[in-house]
């Protein structure tokens, strides 16, 4: 079994850190006029403020991937870019931002069921010593997609003083057990959750979609 390597993800997120993680607002200050003057700045300040805070409607394009010998469909956003890793069936990241979602299954042949093959993982997880893991963050809940069920196992790691929180979605599919893992900034779920939801319910294999489509 390939060893589920967390601190790769760590890395990739703490690179991005510093290259697009953080952006910074500029800020204008205007002399003291009339007071007219003054309140149209303001006006105008305000109407720039409400435009900049309008959230962008995000797009996503189509990724094909295979796990062995079994084809994938994926949708991701426009701005994120597929990159192959050796340790993950599939990779794609944010062009701009420490955000990442990796896959990676096994068939099912290989476990009893999709709980082992989740504390399979799980163990490897929590057993890697590169990792610091805040215990209480630890949760897992069923989850659904869809097209698949599984669990939802999310954890909150830290590393160099960065916070960086971990989304484990294992699903069953027609042929395999799969791990999404969806990481980021703890900021990114709190802006992104459509987003995620969106991605894991486009996640389907390629035989179960033409078959939908006929």
């Amino acid at each position: 079994m390939k060893k589920w390597v967390v601190f790769v993800v760590l890395g990739a997120i703490l690179a991005g850190c510093g290259s697009g993680g953080a952006k910074e607002a500029s800020i204008s200050e205007s002399s003291t006029e009339k007071s007219t003057e003054t309140t149209s700045s303001t006006k105008q300040s305000t109407a720039k403020t409400k435009a900049s805070s309008v959230k962008k409607k995000v797009t996503f394009k189509a990724a094909d991937f295979q796990i062995e010998e079994a084809a994938y469909q994926i949708k991701i956003p426009d701005n994120w870019e597929v990159t192959s890793e050796e340790d993950f069936d599939f990779y794609a990241s944010d062009e701009n931002n420490p955000e990442v979602i990796m896959i990676y299954g096994m068939k099912k042949t290989d476990f009893e069921g999709i709980d082992a093959f989740k504390n399979a993982m799980i163990g490897q997880i929590v057993s890697d010593e590169d990792v610091q893991i805040k215990e209480e963050s630890r949760k897992e809940v069923p989850y659904q997609t869809a097209h698949y069920s599984g669990y939802l196992y999310t954890v909150a790691t830290v590393s160099d003083g960065a916070n960086v929180g971990i989304q484990y979605y294992f699903l069953e599919t027609e042929a395999d057990y799969v791990v999404v893992n969806i990481a980021g900034l703890p900021s990114f779920y709190d802006r992104n959750a459509e987003t995620i939801t969106e991605m894991l319910n486009s996640f389907v294999s390629v035989e179960q979609m033409n078959t939908q489509n006929l």
